[in-house]
């Protein structure tokens, strides 16, 4: 039952938890649906209810636009969408620019809600829900758009081919269906791909686009505080990099050919090197399964050698002072329910394909995102449990699904 709002507009958690409650549970009632008076009827706009349904405690609240700003701060980006038909005033406050990003502040580290993948060249998703859930559709302006990165919610996409020395960039948010169109990167020469740099949690009203150019290598820099871009010349010869770059600790990573860890630093705007470690023994590229983030770590996955169905997950010191390793992982048990998991040759990418890893609930555990001829598969390898997000349709193919083309996507309500 929810308490009283003392003298002073304060409220308890009691009061907090209550009203979250209730406007979930009232959110798909049709205001449209209820005959009312005038004055009934604005004051059930509150909350898109009958008058009788509102307790006082969730009215006042409702009328005190601080005290409801602060709840709604706390609901997850896709709640606050939905509560966007209540009424006008509430479609103001939550359209209203400074609410996405102080939301955005709050709300820093969003979990993953699904992936972005491109099967047959077009750009396919699926949700850790499983079932028939489906992310929200990327739509965009142009027909020719491939989604080059993504960061902490946000999608990096360019238009036209990725032949072209100069495409046009744009960023988009798939939670509120915004995006924007970024100006060409004059001057700056053909390049090898672009990269988002956005940390919610250090930096929340603004984002960096990072061009990695070709020799002499140099840096495209695009800010959204400035709207423009700059160069960075570094100095170094060409280097070629493997692999989508990851964001992690305020720099973009890539893996070399000959598997030396390299970085831009975002903020120095220069590139560092972490040299091989002896142990443990960073194996060939034909061995790395998986390299990005996992809920706030920056991991490998690499095959064991000597054990075909399994492999162990590195994870690297924040302070650049080596990897650990974080677990070994058996995957026979899984490979016993889906044998066309089973490598038939020596290519260990032949079975199945690592698309990414999430942590589980209180960062305990993680699940691995695994695709495999037939189907996309959520695995606990703690547990040993598994589940199939979604079956891949006739004609569609694991081999057009990799890891290298998977983008991991989180809710967030950043104006992009």
């Amino acid at each position: 039952m929810i308490r009283e709002v003392d003298g002073d507009g304060h409220f308890n958690v009691g009061v907090f938890i209550d009203l979250i409650l209730e406007m979930e549970r009232c959110q798909s009632v049709l205001f449209t649906q209820c005959k009312m008076n005038k004055q009934a009827r604005r004051k059930a706009a509150i909350i898109n209810v009958a008058p009788s349904e509102i307790s006082p405690a969730a009215e006042s609240i409702a009328n005190n636009v601080d005290l409801l700003t602060e709840i709604l701060l706390w609901l997850p980006a896709k709640s606050t969408i939905r509560f966007k038909i209540v009424s006008k005033h509430w479609l103001a406050l939550l359209s209203d620019s400074q609410f996405a990003r102080d939301h955005c502040s709050r709300n820093s580290r969003p979990s993953i809600s699904g992936l972005y993948f491109y099967l047959e060249n077009t750009l396919s998703s699926v949700s850790l829900q499983g079932g028939h859930r489906n992310l929200p559709p990327v739509s965009l302006p142009k027909s020719k758009i491939m989604v080059r990165h993504s960061c902490n919610g946000l999608l990096l996409c360019f238009i036209g081919s990725t032949h072209d020395y100069s495409p046009q960039y744009i960023v988009c948010n798939p939670t509120t269906n915004k995006y924007t169109l970024l100006p060409k990167p004059v001057g700056l020469v053909r390049h090898l791909g672009g990269y988002l740099a956005f940390d919610p949690s250090k930096s929340p009203h603004h984002y960096k686009v990072i061009l990695l150019g070709y020799n002499p290598c140099e840096i495209g820099i695009y800010s959204s505080r400035s709207l423009c871009w700059k160069r960075v010349s570094l100095g170094i010869d060409q280097v070629y990099f493997y692999g989508h770059g990851t964001f992690w600790n305020g720099a973009i990573h890539w893996l070399t050919d000959d598997n030396v860890l390299k970085r831009f630093d975002v903020d120095a705007e220069e590139i560092l090197v972490m040299p091989n470690p002896q142990r443990p023994k960073i194996l060939p590229r034909h061995k790395i399964m998986y390299f990005g983030e996992c809920g706030g770590d920056l991991i490998l996955i690499q095959s064991r050698s000597r054990c075909p169905g399994g492999f162990r997950i590195l994870e690297l010191e924040r302070d650049y002072t080596g990897w650990v390793v974080k677990c070994r992982v058996n995957l026979r048990p899984l490979i016993s329910e889906f044998p066309e998991m089973e490598w038939k040759t020596y290519d260990i990418f032949d079975g199945y394909d690592v698309l990414g890893a999430v942590k589980g609930d209180n960062e305990k555990g993680f699940a691995l995102l695994l695709a495999t001829h037939r189907r996309i598969i959520s695995y606990n390898p703690k547990d040993k449990t598994w589940n199939v997000l979604r079956d891949l349709m006739p004609g569609e193919s694991k081999k057009n699904c990799l890891a290298s083309y998977a983008f991991p996507f989180m809710e967030t309500l950043f104006p992009a």
